[in-house]
């Protein structure tokens, strides 16, 4: 078991084997399991110490700590699974890949699977008013399986209650305001997204059940210019005005908020480009203050709207502190794929002074509104550390030379597709890709910072299925005949780049990976190329009801690297 934050996690590799796994028909068997759950020394740890935010949702009781018991289950695409959550597809492929190609067990740490995300972004379109006869409303929530049909999910057990709350004055917002839902096939309507972000006390949301919410409303509108301003959508400042003025609610008018939910901030996303895309490039700060903060481990850590978050707190902060234990003292660090920076700074917020530690934290991020709240969260480290403290917009791709031919201990944290080719060779001595040009920073926005974009995958009904079909056979009917037609010619050799190994200086790199398969294959690359060797791993559960696995790796040079596995 691992003790983060005033909880512990029961990792599942520890679990008692008498504790039964299976559902059963039968209501007296399944009595007799909850009985023999309740008596497991791990299922008890797991269900007793658990946080403030999961005790205060009464309506999602269960008598299993590993089973979500959502009342949306059937019908909401959140989660995929709902029992079971310490044991499921994904973890077990790790096991059995670590089992076969490395010799070693894999254990994976799992908290609470209710309450835990304290980040959510939800859909608003018009559904059926139950209230009215033949009457719409607005609704906020996830499309429904296999549709792109919405399903309100008042009840989510997997969100921060104060979510839930502060979607449901939101949907009251705008019933009185008038506001309208985005229409998907004509393009037209008002909100399109919300975003929420639960920001609690001393920085820990996950541990605050009184948390305040800062809203980003994704608004289907153009970005005003910059002498315009955001009154160029008066409705969307309306909207905002009425969020904010619910924290007192002492005016005529004024809305109620849900189980007395505050809001934090009000910030606007403006997206009116058509497809799928969630939010777009530039944000507006209305009301509130600016910045979130986030403790991890001893750093606090700065964020916007725009900037990535992880939605897991609580595990996030568990796999940090297994990373800060694999740094050691005095180390050059060197963190890749940082984002916001919060590995890095909590890496920081741990060294001494220079006299007694020289040691030094240097990020790459590619996302140029990362060197804002970064600044930010450094002036928050004593003085003496501020200078060996520093971050640099660029490709990781880019970047790779020197963040490997300069550190003791290399940090990366991909995408879910895993280590770009060009950092993969830099830590190898193998052959990548030529570089391309590369292009300017990403740039600020009318003064705001602009935000990675994300992308919604739509499930596609099955008459879009079959003219996908049909419209890709003809594509590839067309090239047939075209390339019958046209003589051969030789195709362009893409320029390779062989890389250095890299220098025996650099001892230790640690992968935090969100993308099993891209892991596996990197770090099979990583040990063939002789230079790394595997001398740990372990899994967090991030997603608890998805079928994801967070691998925390590290590996030692084969010339100086020794085994050790631990528990």
């Amino acid at each position: 078991m691992l003790a983060v934050g005033g909880r512990v996690w029961c990792r599942s590799g520890d679990r008692d084997t008498r504790s039964p796994r299976r559902a059963d028909a039968s209501r007296k068997a399944s009595k007799a399991r909850a009985r023999k759950r309740a008596e497991s020394p791990v299922r008890r740890a797991a269900t007793v110490v658990t946080s403030d935010v999961a005790e205060t949702r009464a309506d999602a009781s269960t008598d299993d700590a590993f089973s979500l018991g959502c009342p949306h289950f059937d019908t909401c695409s959140g989660c995929s699974t709902s029992t079971n959550l310490d044991d499921f597809p994904e973890l077990r492929r790790a096991r059995e890949y670590f089992a076969r190609s490395h010799d070693a067990a894999f254990d994976c740490a799992t908290g609470d699977v209710r309450g835990w995300r304290t980040r959510a972004r939800l859909a608003a379109r018009t559904v059926p008013d139950e209230d009215a006869a033949g009457g719409e409303k607005l609704a906020l929530g996830l499309f429904a399986r296999g549709s792109h049909d919405l399903v309100e999910i008042p009840g989510c057990v997997v969100q921060h209650p104060r979510l839930n709350d502060a979607a449901a004055l939101i949907a009251s917002a705008c019933e009185r305001a008038g506001i309208r839902a985005y229409d998907e096939t004509t393009g037209e309507g008002e909100l399109r997204y919300v975003q929420l972000t639960a920001v609690g006390a001393d920085g820990r949301a996950d541990l605050d059940p009184d948390a305040a919410v800062q809203v980003a409303l994704v608004w289907n509108s153009p970005a005003p210019t910059t002498a315009a301003g955001p009154m160029t959508a008066p409705r969307a400042i309306a909207l905002a005005l009425k969020l904010w003025n619910s924290n007192s609610a002492d005016s005529p008018g004024d809305i109620e908020p849900p189980n007395g939910v505050r809001v934090h901030s009000v910030w606007i996303n403006w997206n009116d480009a058509p497809g799928n895309k969630i939010t777009g490039p530039h944000w507006t700060h209305l009301k509130g203050e600016r910045f979130v903060w986030a403790r991890h481990g001893t750093a606090d850590v700065c964020f916007t709207p725009g900037s990535f978050v992880q939605a897991n707190a609580t595990a996030f902060d568990a796999a940090l502190a297994r990373i800060r234990s694999f740094v050691f003292q005095g180390a050059a660090v060197s963190e890749l794929y940082a984002g916001a920076g919060p590995i890095g700074l909590s890496i920081a917020a741990t060294m001494g002074d220079e006299e007694e530690d020289e040691g030094s934290v240097r990020c790459v991020e590619v996302v140029g509104a990362a060197a804002e709240t970064f600044e930010q969260s450094k002036s928050k480290l004593p003085e003496s550390v501020r200078q060996r403290v520093s971050m640099a917009i660029s490709r990781a791709e880019d970047a790779c030379r020197d963040a490997v031919r300069d550190a003791d201990v290399v940090i990366v944290d991909p995408p879910r597709m895993g280590l770009d080719p060009r950092t993969l060779a830099a830590l190898t001595g193998g052959e990548a890709p030529a570089a391309e040009a590369e292009g300017a920073a990403p740039a600020m926005a009318d003064g705001q910072p602009e935000a990675p974009v994300v992308t919604e995958k739509k499930p596609m009904t099955r008459a879009a299925k079959r003219r996908a079909r049909k419209k890709k056979r003809a594509k590839a009917a067309k090239a047939l005949i075209a390339d019958a037609k046209a003589p051969e010619e030789p195709k362009p050799s893409q320029p390779m780049v062989k890389f250095p190994a890299p220098p025996s200086r650099l001892s230790r790199l640690i992968y935090l990976s969100c993308g099993f398969a891209a892991f596996q294959r990197d770090c099979d690359a990583l040990v063939k190329s002789g230079e790394w060797r595997l001398t740990h791993a372990e899994g967090f559960n991030f997603f608890p009801g998805s079928d994801h696995v967070e691998t925390l790796a590290v590996f030692d040079r084969e010339e100086t690297g020794a085994a050790f596995w631990e528990g």
